[in-house]
């Protein structure tokens, strides 16, 4: 199971994102591989003091976020974060590309709102657009 060295989980801070974090972990813990997290952030354009206040929550919040993830990954695993700021779907398959990953692990839906047995627009667009196998967890 060496092919599972570097595994990429992108995390929104709801509950189903951070339970495929935990799966990536899991199969990390079986491989000795690596898992990286990554909490993407919308560009917020230029402008007066609102702007840059919620520029600055954003960011307070991606890093919150984070530490839970970080928390939840504990010592047993080499773990990794990223914040990042951009398109969730279009960072994280540019991130799985140039950091030469090999599986991307996400939940299915997470605070974009589809439920059910719907994909979201988030990780159906990773699964069709990216070269390295995509687990999804439900």
């Amino acid at each position: 199971m060496k092919d599972f060295s570097k595994i990429l989980v992108p995390v929104d801070g709801s509950k189903k994102s951070f339970d495929a974090l935990d799966r990536a972990l899991t199969l990390a813990g079986f491989t000795h591989g690596e898992v990286t997290c990554i909490h993407v952030i919308p560009e917020v354009p230029p402008g007066g003091p609102r702007t840059k206040e919620m520029a600055r929550q954003l960011e307070e919040d991606g890093h919150i976020v984070l530490k839970k993830a970080a928390k939840r990954a504990g010592k047993n695993v080499k773990f990794k974060t990223r914040l990042v700021r951009g398109a969730p779907n279009v960072e994280a398959i540019k991130i799985a590309r140039n950091g030469k990953f090999d599986h991307i692990v996400m939940s299915t839906t997470g605070v974009g709102g589809a439920t059910g047995d719907m994909l979201g627009s988030v990780s159906n667009y990773i699964l069709h657009k990216s070269k390295i196998p995509v687990y999804l967890i439900k």
